[in-house]
């Protein structure tokens, strides 16, 4: 009769779940970023995020501080200015070394000035590669983006990979509030979303370069373009 050793096979169960672990995460955040967005959409959104790889680790592994309003800005524009610490560590905790960690969290929730004054000593010793960045933006990045975009626009799903992507990349970069002006267009998308009028969809996010425009913030005009050319190209 077979004897089972059952706390080494529980030891064994444990130690076969921990090795397994990280392949499972990767897999899911591969899984989750691509039943969400296409990849020109998230090719897009690295792009102007970081300008891509070869750009990122030659200018863009330690923090940097973007200006204005803007908080201390890491990986593929973390802005930990707008995160609470708890939201951070759920994000960074288990990717960066404590040493990494601590000068981090105290530029939690400091935006503008107050940010830029951090740029000093400790904080400038952090260093997160490409690929640490990738997976916080693949794993943690991304599904908030979706989630704030669709809180927005509810019938997000209903749209193509590309459209839906290129309204993520909107509220990536513009947040998802609705009043003002300055979201006059953002606010317009909406009943367009429900239409499925994707020729709507990517007037509205042009015309909002409008805000940009002649004001030395060619970066910004750029990407609206690119957004509403992600759309129209998706309908060809």
């Amino acid at each position: 009769m077979l004897v089972w050793d059952w706390p080494q096979l529980i030891s064994l169960q444990n130690e076969t779940r921990n090795n397994l672990k990280g392949w499972v995460n990767s897999l899911d955040c591969f899984i989750n970023i691509i039943s969400m967005l296409s990849k020109k959409a998230i090719e897009l959104i690295i792009q102007f995020e970081v300008g891509g790889r070869t750009y990122y680790d030659k200018k863009l592994q330690s923090p940097i501080w973007a200006g204005g309003e803007s908080g201390i800005t890491i990986g593929m524009g973390y802005d930990c200015g707008y995160v609470n610490e708890k939201q951070f560590f759920l994000d960074w905790g288990n990717m960066l070394t404590p040493n990494f960690l601590e000068p981090l969290r105290k530029t939690i929730g400091l935006k503008g000035i107050q940010a830029k004054q951090m740029l000093r000593g400790e904080l400038m010793q952090v260093k997160i590669s490409y690929n640490t960045a990738y997976e916080v933006f693949v794993k943690c990045s991304v599904p908030k983006y979706f989630k704030m975009t669709k809180k927005i626009y509810p019938e997000l799903e209903l749209l193509n990979e590309d459209t839906q992507g290129a309204l993520v990349s909107m509220v990536y970069n513009r947040g998802n509030k609705l009043e003002g002006d300055s979201r006059v267009e953002m606010k317009a998308i909406v009943e367009m979303v429900k239409n499925k009028d994707y020729d709507g969809i990517a007037e509205e996010i042009e015309k909002s370069k409008r805000h940009w425009e002649h004001k030395n913030l060619d970066g910004l005009v750029v990407r609206r373009e690119a957004e509403a050319d992600l759309i129209r190209d998706s309908l060809a």
